[in-house]
């Protein structure tokens, strides 16, 4: 039996991990001992699964639960992915490579979509007698990206129409089908930085407005890094219509 097969089972686990969420916002804050290696991931629709390696850098054991969800973080809406081993048990300084399996239907094939892939760490014992733990969850974005999808998001962050909306907003539109991730934006009008935003998120035809401290004239530059596919920052300069 296929590990998709298994997806109702995996549903209880949810429940818990809704639960140990609940409990980390009264929780201070902790340092993940699960090392991702990878800042996002790439699900290409050619191939039959995506995979990013983990790592435990504790001194302990402890099992780390996956899942993927929504990116509204709703838990409880059903998603085309499964993880294979779900809950995995870790030794010490051990890697393990998470992998994750796509159903074959239910999302559009002339786009791209995202989802959030969930790593929970839960730790086995505590490290003194009195001590208190706590289950440490990280989240990094899960893009799938069908199969013949023209271009690549290199040249979608090229397709990018900057525009002056009046004298004091920016307007950027995103008409290709890939998401773009966006840091550092800032607006240069004749030497005169400004702040535009530090991250931005844009989906495929989404448009989205940035306000400005001062005025700013027509012809000015924009300037922003992408981060790409990999993880990596490159920076870009865009003239502002």
């Amino acid at each position: 039996m296929s590990p998709l097969n298994h997806w109702p089972l995996c549903r209880p686990l949810l429940w818990i991990s809704a639960l140990v969420a609940a409990l980390l916002a009264l929780a201070p804050c902790a340092q993940a001992a699960v090392k991702i290696e990878g800042t996002r991931l790439i699900y290409f629709g050619q191939f039959k699964e995506a995979s990013i390696n983990i790592v435990n850098q504790s001194p302990s054991e402890l099992v780390v639960q996956s899942w993927v969800t929504r990116d509204n973080d709703d838990a409880t809406q059903a998603v085309p992915f499964a993880v294979v081993q779900p809950l995995v048990r870790l030794d010490a300084q051990q890697h393990h490579l998470l992998r994750i399996l796509y159903a074959g239907e239910g999302l559009p094939g002339n786009v791209e979509s995202m989802f959030l892939l969930n790593v929970m760490e839960i730790p086995l014992k505590p490290e003194t007698a009195d001590s208190v733990q706590f289950a440490v969850r990280q989240r990094l974005k899960l893009f799938y990206r069908p199969p013949g999808l023209a271009g690549s998001s290199s040249e979608a962050v090229q397709q990018l129409v900057w525009s002056r909306t009046d004298a004091q907003s920016v307007t950027v539109t995103n008409p290709s089908a890939f998401h773009l991730s966006l840091v550092d934006v800032q607006s240069d009008s004749g030497g005169q930085v400004q702040a535009l935003e530090d991250y931005v998120l844009l989906k495929p035809g989404e448009r989205k407005v940035f306000s400005t401290k001062a005025p700013i004239s027509a012809g000015s530059q924009i300037n922003f890094t992408e981060i790409t596919d990999i993880g990596l920052q490159a920076r870009h300069r865009a003239a502002l219509k």
